[in-house]
């Protein structure tokens, strides 16, 4: 086997361009399907455009920049308003499906080794599953239980960002994050990085310090 590497430069320009593509491409969609449904004075009468709905507002909020924007940059009051209320309205759509419907769009993912490494899988996930009503809508607290035990990339990468959102709601209301707050009560250090002017800062004590520049679109080729 070859061992020797070699480094080189990606095109980071491309990249983020695609994402910003995606991204309009994604949120357009999904504003589309708002459309239709407005038309529409029952939701059954729109299972397929609430759906459609649903997946496009779950792909957008899994994009890498997406998760980037809502966890590492400054976001005004404003802002935190915005994004928190987009989400809310999206969970309330997704509490309008079934899980069987969530399941149609986003497949368990096929992961096996979740009792092994103490996380979930595809047999946990079938598992917790029956303890729902397959075909009955959500609602609001069936909707948290069901993204609690149910394993799929494109979900787990939607809770992650409304973990991330609902802090900066917090954080605006209260001047601290909710993981930062925790840590504060427990007597853990935190710290706050400022990617624009590379450096991260002590909470604690107001020590900063700078960080090391390392290209995130350099590449590893043999």
């Amino acid at each position: 086997m070859n061992n020797n590497f070699t480094v080189v430069s990606g095109d980071k320009g491309k990249v983020q361009d695609k994402q910003a593509k995606r991204e309009q491409l994604y949120m357009k969609a999904f504003v589309r399907e708002l459309d239709t449904i407005s038309a529409y004075s029952d939701w059954n009468q729109c299972r397929d455009h609430l759906k459609r709905a649903v997946f496009y507002a779950v792909k957008y909020f899994g994009l890498e920049r997406i998760d980037r924007r809502h966890s590492t940059e400054p976001r005004t009051v404003e802002q935190v308003n915005a994004d928190f209320n987009l989400l809310e309205y999206v969970k309330i759509l997704m509490g309008r499906l079934t899980p069987r419907e969530m399941m149609s769009m986003f497949p368990i993912e096929k992961e096996y080794d979740g009792e092994e490494f103490g996380c979930k899988d595809y047999f946990f996930t079938v598992e917790k599953l029956k303890d729902f009503d397959l075909d009955k809508p959500l609602g609001e607290e069936g909707l948290e239980d069901f993204l609690w035990c149910y394993w799929n990339d494109d979900l787990f990468a939607f809770d992650v960002i409304s973990m991330s959102i609902i802090s900066n709601m917090y954080k605006a209301q209260t001047g601290k994050g909710i993981l930062e707050k925790w840590c504060e009560d427990q007597g853990i250090g935190t710290y706050t990085i400022n990617q624009e002017k590379g450096i991260i800062q002590d909470n604690q004590t107001g020590e900063i310090h700078k960080l090391s520049k390392k290209p995130s679109h350099l590449k590893i080729v043999k």
